[in-house]
């Protein structure tokens, strides 16, 4: 039994040495932008985290309603990054939402009457993941209430 157990940490510790961002669950990488988010209706509606940006949604009592082909971005103005996320598509039957993530460095900057302007600057990496309708951690969305969970930031990223 204690053997097994033994190899059991040790697979658990190699894996979680050895990840990067996409190995993430769908339900950890959907932390990095939102508090919560439920794939419904043709769409995800998502409670976006600080530093959520979206031109196109719908605003409702859950949070913003987004469509396949729609587009958000996520500022971490704490290491100017910015995280641009499409919404490709929604899976027959509303089990998977399939995005796509690009990473840039960003500065801000003021433009001819005064006011910030954000400029990309360098290419960090890109991603592609799913959100899954069916959730482990769907109790987990607002036990914490204060707390922003950032799985998918590692510092590796984004080093210059």
């Amino acid at each position: 039994m204690r053997r097994k157990l033994i190899a059991l940490f040790a697979i658990l510790i190699t894996f979680m040495t050895s990840s990067h961002a996409t190995t993430l669950p769908p339900e950890l990488k959907a932390y990095d932008f939102a508090r919560a988010y439920y794939v419904e209706d043709g769409g995800v509606v998502i409670e976006p985290q600080d530093g959520f940006y979206a031109t196109g949604g719908v605003q409702t009592p859950e949070g913003i309603r987004l469509m396949p082909g729609q587009t958000f971005i996520q500022f971490d103005e704490a290491r100017l990054t910015m995280e641009v996320y499409k919404f490709v598509r929604l899976d027959p039957g509303e089990r998977r939402a399939h995005f796509q993530e690009r990473r840039y460095h960003y500065e801000v900057v003021k433009d001819f009457h005064g006011k910030d302007r954000i400029l990309p600057q360098d290419y960090i990496d890109s991603d592609d993941f799913y959100l899954s309708h069916f959730r482990l951690l769907e109790w987990f969305d607002f036990a914490f209430p204060y707390l922003e969970i950032h799985p998918g930031e590692q510092d590796w990223r984004t080093r210059q």
